[in-house]
């Protein structure tokens, strides 16, 4: 029974709010959130979801940690806001700095701070152009990966291959160009690995050549395909990868917005093949979806090109000192609670299960992912791979909501990527709620 207060509640968001990658004029219709602890969640109406997607891969920490809460109304009682634009300084940023340099991959100490990731990654294309500029290079071709997502602002939204183009209604600005991306289990190229001497980042090499070198700003690549439903590469890729960037001086931008901090089992998804780009954007993670906060790290190399040069990018929330002193005491709880190493043994045990239990099952063809960050493949048939028709979806989710599972599932790829302080014990009665649901599919 839906009670006259959340039908009130539905009907005025239905009525006037917009939702970033919804239809206008709807919403899912389940109670709006009000309360959520630890991997759950609870709606007013009191029914109560284990978070098995960190509702947007962000809450890393799980939700509602006292500890953090005090950070901001300690930074709150000594200074909320001052800025870092034209040239000012506030302690919290600098802190931080300091901090997050001593984690990222060695050579990417200096620091633009944002507010999302979308944000960073504009900025990231806005600095890799400022770069060529100095260098006296107008470079201007921007390569991404179908099947990717880099946001959905109007700098961003031509680099996102997913949704068929639906986040650039803008247009979009400059010159986006998609190449094929890394999926063994359906190559773009009809290749199979690993006698296709991984032909998806030689394609990268082919396209520069043909795009003309000197016009290619640079290639950004999520280190795992988080929107497009958790697909991680083969090992080789992001090493031949890099060796095709600096052969072309290419500026190599990775986009660790989803899978930085631990997700994939490693701080960030590079460290997986010991591989450095110039430029790398991180959010969500950061911290831990408490705030909006993001940040773009830049290589030794670009930020000495740039030195003495006026700088645009950014805005006036860049280095909220109430966000980086947030942003401090998560890394600080990364580190000293070994999140990233948990994250790592359970998302370990979580593939064993998924691919000993789930795997055999008629509509299941494949498991892909890293760490906590793990995807299943639902098909209508295991040898011809079809993908169902988007029903199966909706109908998915909504069983999972009868389950008390909050369920991430984008098209026909079921993810799972619960807060990385999630315990064995829910994961397995997580596994359990799940099982039934995907065992009990007909599809034809």
């Amino acid at each position: 029974m839906v009670s006259k207060r959340t039908e009130e509640l539905l009907k005025w968001d239905g009525d006037h709010i917009l939702h970033c990658l919804y239809f206008v004029g709807q919403n899912f219709g389940v109670a709006p959130f009000e309360e959520a602890q630890g991997v759950m969640i609870k709606g007013i109406d009191g029914k109560e979801y284990i978070d098995t997607a960190s509702q947007l891969i962000n809450v890393n920490l799980g939700h509602n940690r006292k500890d953090i809460a005090e950070v901001v109304k300690a930074q709150v009682d000594k200074m909320m806001f001052t800025a870092t634009l034209r040239g000012w300084a506030n302690v919290p940023s600098i802190e931080y700095g300091q901090k997050l340099a001593q984690v990222v991959p060695k050579g990417l100490g200096n620091f633009l701070f944002t507010m999302t990731g979308a944000d960073a990654v504009d900025c990231a294309f806005k600095i890799a152009n400022l770069y060529y500029k100095v260098k006296g290079e107008r470079r201007y071709k921007i390569l991404s990966l179908f099947n990717s997502y880099h946001g959905t602002l109007r700098g961003t939204g031509g680099a996102s291959g997913v949704l068929k183009g639906a986040c650039g209604e803008c247009p979009p600005c400059g010159d986006h160009i998609h190449i094929p991306n890394y999926f063994c289990y359906r190559c773009p190229l009809h290749k199979e690995y690993p006698g296709c001497g991984i032909e998806c980042a030689e394609f990268l090499d082919y396209v520069i050549e043909n795009e003309g070198k000197d016009n290619v700003l640079c290639f950004i690549a999520e280190p795992e395909q988080g929107a497009g439903g958790f697909i991680s590469p083969p090992p080789g890729y992001f090493p031949r990868v890099r060796e095709i960037c600096s052969k072309h001086g290419v500026v190599f931008i990775a986009d660790e917005v989803m899978t930085g901090f631990g997700r994939t089992g490693k701080m960030f998804a590079v460290e997986h093949w010991d591989v450095t780009p110039d430029i790398m954007t991180m959010s969500k993670g950061i911290v831990s979806g408490y705030l909006p906060f993001g940040a773009v790290a830049i290589s030794d190399e670009i930020l000495n090109t740039l030195r003495g040069q006026f700088f645009a990018p950014g805005s006036t929330e860049c280095g909220n000192p109430i966000c980086c002193a947030v942003a401090s005491k998560v890394l600080d709880i990364y580190r000293e609670e070994h999140i990233v190493e948990h994250g790592a043994e359970v998302g370990k045990q979580v593939r064993e299960r998924l691919e000993r239990e789930f795997l055999p099952l008629p509509h299941v063809g494949s498991v892909s992912g890293l760490g906590l960050m793990l995807g299943l493949d639902i098909v209508v048939d295991k040898k011809t791979k079809a993908i169902p028709g988007p029903e199966v979806t909706n109908l998915v989710i909504r069983r999972a909501l009868e389950q008390g599972l909050y369920l991430r599932m984008v098209g026909n790829r079921i993810g799972f990527s619960p807060p990385l302080v999630i315990t064995q014990e829910e994961t397995n009665e997580t596994l359990d709620r799940l099982y039934p649901i995907v065992a009990e599919l007909k599809l034809s």
